[in-house]
């Protein structure tokens, strides 16, 4: 179960979106960040840390809307999703008195890349020109034949191309349909057609698991973050 932090910056303009009544700042008190959109991360092994803190925003919260704490609570609901949602229910609900609602991973995933596919330059494809700049910074744009030979004697051009963002509501996502390759412990792929419905084709136990028993033998990283029995 993870979450993760970001934050959105605080604008001098009147009619910012700093202005909005949701981003005062200056009204809110620790440990509450302000903004419409917030990201903290726990390992899952730190089930105990996230717990506090949600603890805590509750409290805060409170205090900032001048109504107790069970009155918060009251409007206070928790969206899980993943093994954690299901192994963690009974002790988040118990010890947070707070609604917990367990969502379907795979559902949540595909709702939230057509949101993503929504916002204005996030979606966005480049070519193989584009890899490989990066890649040799100093070089011709143009890749050569012999570093990697192609079908076409003329290979795109350096850019990358942002996908057309829907204006209206009955307008397509351009993102679908595709295939989704959603990487955690293991892998999987899943199929999305135009219309938002999916279904896992194929996929493989090998994945994040698997990579970190790798990187945990081959060096002295004892976490994702790179702390080791050394610092």
């Amino acid at each position: 179960m993870q979450d993760a932090a970001a934050r959105k910056g605080k604008g001098k303009d009147r009619g910012s979106i700093s202005s909005h009544p949701l981003l005062r700042r200056s009204s809110v008190p620790p440990p509450l960040p302000g903004g419409l959109l917030n990201f903290e991360r726990f390992e899952t092994s730190n089930i105990d840390g996230l717990i506090e803190f949600i603890q805590e925003l509750i409290s805060s919260s409170a205090k900032a809307n001048r109504v107790s704490e069970d009155r918060m609570k009251s409007n206070v609901k928790i969206m899980a999703t993943g093994g954690g949602a299901h192994m963690y229910y009974d002790r988040l609900k118990r010890d947070l008195g707070v609604e917990v609602l367990r969502e379907e991973e795979m559902e949540c995933l595909i709702l939230g890349l057509g949101f993503i596919a929504h916002v204005p330059e996030e979606v966005f494809w480049f070519s193989e020109e584009l890899v490989y700049k990066v890649s040799h910074p100093h070089e011709p744009r143009t890749i050569p034949a012999s570093e990697l030979p192609r079908p076409s004697p003329s290979p795109p051009s350096y850019q990358v191309t942002f996908a057309p963002t829907p204006h209206n509501a009955g307008e397509v996502v351009p993102v679908f349909p595709c295939l989704v390759v959603n990487i955690g412990s293991g892998v999987s792929i899943v199929k999305v057609d135009e219309n938002g419905e999916f279904e896992r084709v194929s996929g493989t136990s090998l994945g994040g698991g698997t990579l970190w028993g790798l990187l945990s033998m081959l060096t002295d990283a004892r976490t994702f973050d790179g702390e080791s029995d050394t610092g």
